[in-house]
């Protein structure tokens, strides 16, 4: 069955979702972080888009970017084959590391961009990894506040509120809406005990592996311990199951 063809937005702008193939962790280190934000910059000024936010979690990536329809898809084509490139070189893995087509979807007025906006910055609030925007690192919300970011355009946003100070009270004041359409499915599954970030903490020292990317290396007798561990540790299902890259229903079976 042929794809649906991408629906094109008429102002150029585009919530783009990039997910990872099985939810698989793509930044672990701030080395994977800054390489994407590095490769991102640079595909910005080749295509000549803009970026107006951003995030980047453990296993996706959120943006709000305008671009032409012409450079769109050659820009993440650009952007994830550089990446998984050195990515699978870093990591000894090969392979894809993005599921095959992004999502997107058009921005067509002022209300949507801002909601947008508003819904990127709080990704990792929603997903319960802070308690504020302003304390997750990998995320263009603080350039809105004065820190330096060069990859982000905040004179958009700023113009269309009016002020800095009009956006900043935007921010504050509106609130997100969890079953709005774009939004959905996002953090359907990520109420755990445990944040990500501590639950790759724990995996590390109980695998004493230095990525997920080498759990293949494991003996599956070796692997199954370690699933049980992880799972008498407090890590979900879903966290082990992304961590050891095999399916919930094996990891729950083992920990039986």
């Amino acid at each position: 069955m042929p794809r649906k063809p991408r629906s094109m937005s008429s102002s150029g702008i585009y919530h783009i979702i990039l997910r990872s193939v099985n939810q698989h962790i793509i930044f672990e280190e701030d080395s994977d972080y800054q390489k994407f934000l590095f490769i991102l910059s640079d595909c910005v000024k080749k295509y000549d888009s803009q970026i107006y936010a951003y995030c980047l979690m453990d296993n996706h990536v959120h943006l709000l970017i305008h671009s032409s329809p012409d450079s769109l898809a050659s820009f993440f084509q650009s952007l994830g084959t550089r990446f998984v490139r050195w990515y699978n070189n870093k990591h000894s893995r090969s392979g894809h590391l993005f599921q095959d087509r992004f999502f997107s979807v058009p921005i067509e007025n002022d209300k949507a961009f801002l909601s947008v906006l508003l819904y990127i910055h709080n990704n990792p609030v929603k997903a319960n990894i802070c308690r504020y925007p302003s304390e997750y690192r990998w995320s263009s919300f603080n350039a809105y506040y004065g820190a330096k970011n060069p990859v982000v355009d905040i004179s958009f946003a700023n113009d269309l509120c009016g002020s800095k100070e009009s956006l900043q009270h935007y921010f504050g004041t509106e609130q997100i809406s969890s079953d709005h359409e774009l939004f959905i499915n996002d953090h359907r599954d990520t109420s755990h005990y445990l944040t990500d970030e501590y639950a790759l903490s724990i995996f590390k020292s109980v695998t004493n592996l230095s990525s997920t990317a080498e759990v293949d290396t494991l003996q599956k007798t070796q692997r199954n311990d370690y699933v049980r561990q992880l799972r008498h540790k407090g890590l979900t299902t879903k966290q082990i199951s992304r961590f050891m890259d095999i399916s919930v229903s094996t990891v729950k079976r083992l920990c039986k």
